[in-house]
């Protein structure tokens, strides 16, 4: 899809689990490398260059990849970890020459022990003692205990192989009597200047966790990813060991599956139940469920007014919006402690967390059962949900069916969103609905494409000298509402922004006239409106007018059909997800009564695994009406299969364009008011004839002329233009006859 992405929800950045995902968790604040005797957990970096042969025709190569966990008998850790890259491109220069990682301050105290760089010529130089820092990331309006190290490594050029080394130990337990981690056995490097991430082919990826003999530690399944797993045990303590080995280069591509298992990934937790994690955080949110004046003053006056389950919902949700500001704060609580309910509704503000609160709790008060419910959001991919752990980072409103309700997932976070806010970003999700009862991780809905759509509804309908003129309106559903309704509130300049992308439909007009509908309207779709001025389109009175539409004028502006990888490009599957519709309705108009249709071209209609494209095209009166209806699957094309998904998408992108003219013809226009009047009148007849002889329609001028001599037998006029169609049907002697009665009735030949 074109990116239309809202905003980051709220607790995006507030933990490093993944060790390895996102670079390792590593240092705090006391980052400066320590005088103490450091122990290295790998070779010497002289020997380990040695005994692996880079591959040179690697951009970079990361030559060990390893992690030492140790878990003591208080389910606290401290990890030790090893990263090794051998560096053989420009671009892997600069990705490589600053490293960061980030970690959370509020459980983690981390420390680098050191950093060198093997030059090409074989000297070690180390990183220098102003060449690090502790910042917090620069996220407007985002405040949290989420924290970076940036280091820099010396002299790193083509030829060089990096290391360092850096340990983290637990300060505070999340979940109370567990623990629990997630791996990934590549080294994701973010790209220099914030463009995404990379995750170069590996020769030896190493985890070792130890832990006392009695913690039962329950693991995902690795061996799908030829990563070994080895257990051992020796006195009271036990060792799991994971490796693997040559692990291919990640590549990472638009359009890619939300599950992680295009890489190798591992969970490693204390418990095999989700009830435990549900149970933590149920402890954590049930006793900020209190209320105060102002908030039971509330809950009194949406009694008044909302009678029904449906009414008292919205109200809630309604009052959130109109009370209460997304602001991204949880300083010092660790990311998943909300507020009390009265305090988010007495300061007016709060994050994900402290909005779902304030929302459970008006719910039960006004006697709706709700809970919260713990997400991942679309951000965050789709881990092995199969091992329980803690990597949530969205809290909504759940719902469940009741008294006429159906069931609702609510999100108050978005400004001014359509009700119930439930966007994109969540759907299909895993979900943890945070209640003493739960047992298992839920999947939240997705929406059919049908519901996902932009629909174009345009109309030609002024000229004006060489001009012409069309009113559009845009109505959106789904993803599209909730992006454009988004864009057009945070859009600094959004009446420029709109009219520039709109008028991409036609690149020749301009955005003349530019209305927003419903913008901060809860219960109904966002929609835009306004006109288009195409100049010199026309040279008016006699000339044709030529129209033209096709589907491309929507996908090419509500899709991203047109910058597909090239097979031989493509090296991971391609998914479509959610599917999406994009619908128009285009009224192409007559400029006047003399100018008549002649279509010229028509659209296709598609069928395929992957879109399906119904074109219908009618005439009414002066008008020719175009309708499409284009929907784009949901699928999940198999890389094997991607050659296939290229072409058909090719085949759309080059479909024929409806294009058609109004051209000027008098005589039709004088022909088409006589066979609409139905009048059957000699006169009317005997100039329906003419008209018929004069634009060669033969056949139908003999029928109209025994029309005008069956209505007066004794009109001379009948007979002669029954005598020139006889004669022009080659009906002679019949002809003769003709001309010879309009003669005797005294018509001059």
């Amino acid at each position: 899809m074109s990116d239309f992405l809202s905003k980051m929800c709220c607790l995006r950045y507030l933990l490093a689990f993944s060790l390895l995902i996102t670079g390792g968790q590593v240092l705090a604040d006391d980052h400066k490398i320590e005088p103490k005797k450091i122990e290295r957990i790998a070779p010497a970096l002289k020997t380990l260059a040695r005994s692996v042969k880079a591959d040179d025709k690697s951009e970079a190569q990361v030559l060990l990849r390893k992690t030492q966990v140790h878990i003591d008998e208080q389910l606290m850790s401290h990890a030790t970890s090893y990263v090794a890259v051998y560096i053989n491109s420009d671009e892997a220069v600069r990705d490589y020459s600053q490293i960061s990682v980030s970690f959370n301050s509020f459980y983690e105290d981390i420390a680098l022990e050191f950093a060198n760089v093997r030059t090409p010529d074989g000297k070690m130089d180390s990183i220098k003692a102003d060449a690090t820092q502790i910042q917090s990331p620069t996220d407007e309006n985002f405040y949290h205990d989420r924290k970076e190290l940036l280091f820099s490594l010396p002299n790193v050029r083509k030829g060089s192989i990096i290391e360092f080394q850096y340990r983290y130990t637990d300060t505070k337990k999340m979940v109370p009597n567990q623990w629990f981690d997630s791996f990934s056995f590549h080294w994701w490097e973010d790209r220099a200047a914030g463009q995404g991430s990379r995750a170069d082919a590996i020769v030896m990826s190493e985890l070792h966790i130890t832990a006392p003999i009695n913690i039962n530690l329950v693991s995902s399944d690795t061996s799908r990813y030829q990563i070994s797993e080895k257990r051992s045990t020796k006195g009271a303590q036990q060792t799991i060991t994971w490796t693997g080995k040559n692990l291919a280069k990640i590549e990472l591509q638009n359009a890619m599956t939300r599950e992680h298992n295009y890489a190798p990934y591992l969970r490693v937790s204390t418990t095999a139940k989700w009830n435990d994690v549900a149970r933590w955080a149920d402890n954590l949110v049930e006793p900020h469920l209190v209320s105060d004046t102002k908030l039971d003053a509330l809950i009194a006056e949406i009694k008044k007014t909302a009678l029904t389950p449906e009414a008292k919902t919205k109200a809630v949700y309604r009052a959130i919006q109109d009370r209460v500001r997304y602001v991204f704060a949880h300083v010092g609580r660790g990311g998943y402690e909300p507020h009390d309910a009265f305090e988010v509704l007495k300061n007016g503000y709060g994050d994900c967390k402290d909005q779902t609160v304030l929302a459970v709790m008006l719910l039960r008060k006004l006697g709706i059962a709700a809970d919260p419910a713990l997400i991942i959001t679309r951000g965050r991919g789709i881990p092995d949900m199969q091992v329980p752990g803690v990597s949530f980072d969205h809290m909504i409103v759940h719902i469940p069916a009741q008294n006429g309700l159906p069931e609702i997932w609510m999100d108050t976070t978005g400004e001014t969103s359509l009700y119930p806010g439930f966007s994109v970003g969540i759907e299909g999700q895993p979900a943890l609905v945070v209640n003493n009862d739960t047992q298992a991780i839920s999947v939240l809905p997705s929406l059919p494409a049908k519901e996902h759509f932009a629909e174009l509804e345009l109309v030609f309908d002024k000229f004006t000298g060489r001009d012409a003129q069309a009113s559009f309106k845009l109505h959106f559903g789904g993803l599209y509402e909730q992006r454009l309704r988004s864009m057009w509130q945070y859009s600094s300049e959004r009446d420029k922004y709109f009219r520039e992308l709109i008028g991409q439909i036609y690149n020749s007009a301009e955005v003349t006239e530019l209305t927003a509908s419903n913008a901060d309207n809860l219960w109904q779709p966002f929609t835009i409106s306004g006109r288009f001025n195409f100049t010199n389109v026309w040279g008016g009175e006699k000339d044709p007018i030529n129209y033209s539409f096709s589907i491309t004028q929507l996908t090419n502006l509500f899709a991203d059909l047109r910058n597909l990888h090239k097979v031989q490009d493509r090296k991971q599957p391609y998914v479509v997800d959610p599917g999406y519709s994009l619908r128009s309705r285009v009224v192409f108009t007559s400029p006047d009564s003399d100018h008549h249709l002649r279509l010229k071209t028509q659209g296709e209609n598609i069928d395929n695994t992957y879109y399906t494209l119904t074109q219908t095209g009618k005439q009414e009166n002066n008008r020719y009406i175009v309708t499409q209806n284009l929907t784009v699957k949901a699928v999940n094309v198999a890389l094997k299969d991607y050659g296939d998904f290229y072409q058909k998408t090719n085949e759309l992108n080059e479909s024929n364009d409806w294009t058609l003219s109004y051209e000027y013809n008098k005589t039709a226009a004088e022909l088409i008011a006589l066979e609409s009047n139905g009048k059957t009148d000699v006169a009317s007849l005997i100039a329906l004839t003419k008209l018929h002889i004069k634009n060669g329609a033969y056949e139908k001028s003999l029928a109209t002329a025994q029309q005008a001599v069956k209505a007066s037998p004794q009109k001379a006029e009948a007979y002669y233009v029954l005598g020139l169609a006889q004669g022009y049907n080659q009906l002679l002697p019949e002809s003769d006859a003709s001309f010879k009665k309009a003669e005797a009735l005294g018509y001059k030949l």
